[in-house]
């Protein structure tokens, strides 16, 4: 089917429309959910409110391709996340950077050592690894990132700076062994 007729019988109300639409987005903006979150469950109540508010915005969204619509949902799934983090209180973007989680394995104690990218970006304090996701997958600048979040461009840069340390860091100690 079109994305551009769905998309259409969307806007007129068309449930099946809907539910088609829903198909063929939802496992992509899935991952931007998850991204930010960590948790499946938590990615899911992101996900949820992000498409209320896509269904609502679409009628003035102007269809060009397909991965235009991807950019926009992105960025409307990304900004949910960050508002449900807003609201939990989960993030602090404060300098200080925990040296480690507590509770956490070291790598000698835990064997299976993840070689994923998500994995990677999970094991990052939650404001380093959001402005990750702005800045590097979601295009942002650090003034918009500013904007998005509330935190001064110069601590955007921080956390940005810290976050690709960390990956880098994260990565190379997977090389050694």
């Amino acid at each position: 089917m079109d994305l551009k007729q769905l998309i259409l019988d969307l806007i007129k109300g068309n449930e099946k429309a809907q539910w088609k639409f829903f198909e063929l987005t939802a496992d992509r903006m899935m991952g931007v959910a998850m991204r930010y979150t960590k948790d499946r469950n938590t990615s899911k109540d992101v996900l949820q409110e992000a498409y209320i508010r896509i269904y609502d915005k679409l009628p003035g969204f102007e269809y060009r391709s397909e991965r235009g619509l991807q950019v926009w949902m992105s960025k409307i799934v990304s900004r949910e996340a960050i508002r449900w983090i807003k609201a939990n209180q989960r993030y602090s973007w404060t300098e200080e950077v925990p040296l480690e989680n507590p509770g956490s394995k070291s790598r000698e104690e835990d064997p299976f050592f993840q070689s994923d990218l998500m994995e990677y970006l999970n094991k990052l304090p939650e404001a380093h690894r959001i402005v990750f996701n702005l800045y590097i997958i979601e295009s942002y600048s650090h003034k918009e990132i500013e904007e998005i979040t509330g935190i001064a461009e110069v601590t955007s840069r921080s956390h940005l700076s810290r976050a690709r340390k960390k990956l880098q860091d994260l990565m190379n100690d997977k090389v050694k062994k």
